[in-house]
């Protein structure tokens, strides 16, 4: 029985093997983002640890949002006022519509104020228009995870 080897009974168990190879080399993860913020300001929280791992949609980083949150402000108190001035001007014009019918007032009476009417509109529709903007503006200064499964660095996220 030359060249027979004795085969002995084990139970399988999970665990390391115990090879270890210890040399120099570079991680390179399998997804990488660069993130730039899209506005400017204080950065007042970071969500994230260097090398943690990030979902999409996780929180990073959040900006100063007072400044935007402000220009929102303004923004809807111009767009209140000039939807309420839209609403005078609508309501005049029905006045002058129903005067116009009894030949109380000149069609240029008329005419002017149906103008009003169209100049406070495009006034409302600009208004909205920057509204728009700032909640835009708002929204930038919460940084969110573009992508699944990074591993977040403090260098990958940049501020112009």
């Amino acid at each position: 029985m030359s060249g027979a080897v004795p085969v002995t009974v084990a139970t399988a168990t999970k665990g390391n093997i115990g090879v270890y190879l210890n040399a120099i080399g570079t991680v390179t993860p399998i997804y990488t983002d660069s993130i730039t913020a899209q506005v400017t300001g204080m950065i007042t929280a970071v969500y994230y640890r260097e090398g943690q791992t990030v979902h999409k949609g996780d929180p990073l980083i959040d900006i100063d949002a007072r400044p935007y949150t402000a220009q929102l402000e303004q923004a809807q108190g111009a767009l209140d006022r000039d939807q309420n001035l839209l609403a005078e001007a609508q309501m005049d014009l029905k006045r002058y519509q129903d005067a116009w019918a009894k030949n109380a007032i000149p069609r240029q009476t008329l005419e002017d104020q149906e103008k009003v009417v169209l100049q406070d509109q495009g006034t409302v529709k600009n208004d909205q228009g920057t509204v728009q903007y700032d909640q835009v503006q708002v929204g930038f200064c919460h940084i969110n995870s573009p992508i699944d499964g990074a591993s977040a660095s403090a260098w990958s996220i940049r501020e112009t």
